[in-house]
């Protein structure tokens, strides 16, 4: 082979390292920009969608949404225009909750609620807020925000961060609590 020949045949396979080494990082980059695109983007999304949430196969809330975007890998479901009933241990509704939006934890029975939060009890008790969280392990709704809850006799009370049972029956404020009671029929209501 003459030099001329072995040069040739060097600079051709330095080629075709060089081409192929190039291809093999952009297929990479493509899947890697792939799998990327795909975490991001929902597995499934649902227009009008009814969520059970269930302890021990009793059914504990139903979560009405405008729309629901379901991301399986995480555990993560994003829904839109929320409003969700919880149950006591009767199957009775005990209070309900409306928000702009939430996250739902289906595996863990997680519920994260967003945005102009309103929960109106049985007795017709008024929490508002604007970040809630349903903890299934204490079987408390919690928040670190701001909350005005107001009672059927306009007995006001307001403070930071809470923390109450599902139907709120026991409200725990946790700072800078202040409020407006007033007396009915002789007795001053809780």
């Amino acid at each position: 082979m003459t030099c001329k020949n072995r040069l040739l045949a060097i600079l051709s396979l330095m080629l075709v390292i060089l081409l192929s080494g190039c291809g093999s990082r952009e297929t990479s980059n493509s899947a890697e920009a792939t799998l990327e695109d795909s975490a991001r983007r929902p597995d499934s999304e649902v227009g009008g969608a009814r969520i059970y949430m269930y302890d021990q196969g009793q059914v504990t809330s139903e979560i009405f949404a405008d729309k629901i975007y379901k991301f399986e890998a995480n555990d993560s479901t994003m829904g839109y225009d929320l409003t969700i009933r919880f149950f006591d241990s009767t199957g009775r509704v005990v209070s309900t909750v409306v928000g702009d939006s939430g996250v739902i934890r289906e595996n863990q029975g997680h519920l994260h609620i967003y945005g102009n939060v309103v929960v109106v009890s049985e007795d017709s008790s008024r929490l508002e807020t604007d970040y809630l969280f349903w903890n299934p392990g204490t079987r408390k709704i919690q928040t670190d925000a701001f909350v005005r809850i107001t009672d059927l006799g306009g007995n006001v009370v307001t403070g930071w961060g809470m923390e109450a049972d599902r139907n709120l029956g026991r409200i725990k404020i946790l700072r800078q609590v202040s409020g407006t009671v007033r007396e009915t029929e002789g007795r001053i209501k809780p």
